[in-house]
C-alpha cells in the first residue's frame, strides 16, 4: 500500500496534468484550492482544459437533492467530452456527494473511476495511483474528518478571498445533512487563519470573505479565548485586508459584541447574512430551530440601531412539513415587515437521512412551489424599491471585472452585495480616476441609476 502520508509523487504515476471542476458553494472553492495545493505537491500541473487533463476531478455538493443532480450531469457531461479520448482520463468524484454516498456512486455511474469524500486529503494519493492502472477506487470515513489545513493556491481573479475559517456542524437542524456529511464542528486556529490571510493577500488590497456553515459558533469547540468578534479584529489589522465580509451568521450567535465590532470596525462590511429560515414559530420548532419572528425583529433592530446603513440577507423555506396557509402569511409578512436587501428562498426537499423527510403533513407540491413565487415576486419588488432610494448616493466598490453588458466598462459591488449571490454595480469610467482603474481596485463611485434590479453608477 502507498504511504498516505507521503508528499512525493510515486514513480508509477502515469500523469502529470489535472482538471478540477468546482460545483456548489464558496467553500468548495476552498476546498478545490486546497485539493490544488496537494496535486502540486506530487508534481501534477493544472491543464488549460479538459483536452488536455489526464485526470479529471469533480468537487461536488451533496447538500440537496438538486445539487446531488447537478454532479451527476457534470459526470455525464465529462464523459460525453471524453469518451473518444484513447485512453480515456479517469474522473475521481469528490466531497460532499461522495461522502454522503460513497461506494453506491461507483455501482450507479460507471462512468466515475473514483470516489472519496470530504476526508479526501488521506487517501488522494491511493486514489490517483489506482484510478490511473485501469482501477476502480473507493474511500469515505465514517466519521469525517474534513480537511481544514492553511492553502497556498488562491484562484481568484479579483480582490476577493474566501478564507474557511471553520468547518462541520454540530447543530441539529431537521432538514438538514451537513452534520452527517461534514461531521462536527471544528473552528481552525486564529493563527493558522491570520497566516493564511497574510499568505494569499499578495501585496495589494483584498476583500476578504470568512465562511463556514456557522460563522457565530467560532472558537466554542476549543480552549481558545478567540471568538468571532476577536478574530475579526485580528483580521482587521493584516496590512493588505480592505474589506472583511461574514458567511453565514446563524441568529442566535448573533451578540451584541459582535454587531458593536462589525458596526465600529471600518473595514468590517456592515452587511448581516442571517439565515432565519422561517417566521412561524411552530414551523422553526419542527425544524429543530430557536427562535421566532418577534425575536428575529428584535435582533434586526438591534443591528439597525448600530448599524443604520446594514444590509441584511436572508434565507428562507417553504413548504415545510406542516406549514400551513397561516404559517406562510406569518412568513410574508416578516418579509414585508423587516425589508431585507437580499433573500434566497428554497423549497423544501425531503432529504433521507434526516428527520424532516420522515415528517407527516407533508407539503403538496404544487403548493410549495406557489408559496415559493409568492416569495419571490415579494422580494422583488423589495429589492427594486430598495435600490431606487440608492440613486444619488456615493459607495466605495470593488471592481470584479469587465462588464459583458454594452455602455459598461465594469460590473463591481460595494459593502452592500456579497459575491455571485447578490446584486451588482454596473460601472462607468467618468474620471480620470476612472479611466485609470482595472479589476481589483477599490474605488469610489456615484450611484447614477438601474438596469433591472441591478445599479449603475459612475467611477
Amino acid at each position: 500500500m502507498l504511504n498516505r502520508q507521503s508528499d512525493q509523487r510515486p514513480v508509477n504515476l502515469p500523469v502529470n496534468s489535472f482538471l478540477i471542476v468546482t460545483l456548489g458553494c464558496f467553500r468548495n472553492e476552498v476546498e478545490s484550492d486546497l485539493l490544488r495545493s496537494e496535486l502540486a505537491g506530487l508534481g501534477l500541473e493544472q491543464a488549460a482544459d479538459i483536452d488536455a487533463a489526464q485526470v479529471i476531478i469533480v468537487n461536488t455538493c451533496g447538500f440537496i437533492r438538486e445539487a446531488c443532480e447537478e454532479g451527476i450531469d457534470t459526470v455525464l457531461e465529462v464523459d460525453r467530452l471524453t469518451r473518444d479520448r484513447k485512453p480515456r482520463p479517469p474522473v475521481i468524484l469528490l466531497g460532499c456527494m461522495g461522502q454522503r454516498y460513497g461506494g453506491e456512486l461507483l455501482e450507479n455511474l460507471p462512468e466515475v473511476s473514483g470516489v472519496l469524500g470530504v476526508d479526501w486529503k488521506d487517501y488522494l494519493l491511493e486514489a490517483l495511483a489506482a484510478v490511473t492502472e485501469g482501477k476502480r477506487f473507493h474511500r469515505t470515513s465514517s466519521v469525517p474528518e474534513p480537511c481544514c489545513t492553511a492553502r497556498n493556491v488562491d484562484s481568484s481573479e479579483n480582490a476577493t478571498i474566501f478564507i474557511r475559517i471553520a468547518d462541520g456542524c454540530s447543530r441539529g437542524c431537521g432538514f438538514c445533512t451537513i452534520p452527517r456529511i461534514r461531521g462536527a464542528y471544528k473552528s481552525r486556529s486564529a493563527d493558522d487563519i491570520l497566516d493564511e490571510v497574510s499568505r494569499l493577500t499578495g501585496g495589494r488590497d483584498r476583500e476578504i470573505v470568512l465562511l463556514a456553515q456557522d460563522l457565530t459558533s467560532y472558537g466554542t469547540d476549543t480552549r481558545s479565548d478567540t471568538d468571532l468578534a476577536g478574530l475579526l479584529r485580528m483580521i482587521a489589522e493584516l496590512e493588505d485586508v480592505r474589506w472583511v465580509r461574514l458567511l453565514y451568521l446563524q441568529p442566535e450567535g448573533v451578540t451584541v459584541e459582535l454587531t458593536d465590532e462589525i458596526a465600529r470596525n471600518p473595514k468590517v462590511c456592515d452587511y448581516f447574512d442571517i439565515p432565519f429560515q422561517h417566521a412561524s414559530r411552530d414551523v422553526l420548532r419542527r425544524m429543530g430551530r430557536p427562535g421566532d419572528g418577534k425575536s428575529y425583529k428584535r435582533l434586526i433592530s438591534s443591528i439597525r440601531k448600530r448599524s443604520p446603513g446594514a444590509s441584511l440577507r436572508t434565507t428562507l423555506m417553504v413548504g415545510y412539513p406542516g406549514e400551513t396557509e397561516e404559517d406562510f402569511e406569518q412568513l410574508e409578512r416578516f418579509i414585508m415587515d423587516i425589508g431585507f436587501d437580499w433573500l434566497g428562498a428554497f423549497r423544501f426537499s425531503p432529504e433521507p437521512g434526516t428527520g424532516a423527510a420522515e415528517l407527516a403533513d407533508q407539503v403538496p407540491h404544487d403548493e410549495s412551489v406557489l408559496r415559493y413565487y409568492r416569495i419571490l415576486e415579494l422580494q422583488n419588488s423589495i429589492e427594486a424599491s430598495r435600490a431606487a432610494r440608492l440613486i444619488g448616493s456615493s459607495t466605495e466598490v470593488v471592481i470584479d471585472g469587465a462588464s459583458q453588458e454594452e455602455g459598461y466598462d465594469f460590473v463591481g459591488r460595494s459593502y452592500r452585495e456579497a459575491p455571485v449571490i447578490d446584486g451588482l454595480l454596473y460601472l462607468r469610467r467618468k474620471t480620470e480616476i476612472g479611466r485609470q482603474a482595472t479589476t481589483g481596485d477599490f474605488v469610489n463611485a456615484r450611484i447614477t441609476g438601474l438596469e433591472g434590479l441591478d445599479l449603475v453608477a459612475e467611477i
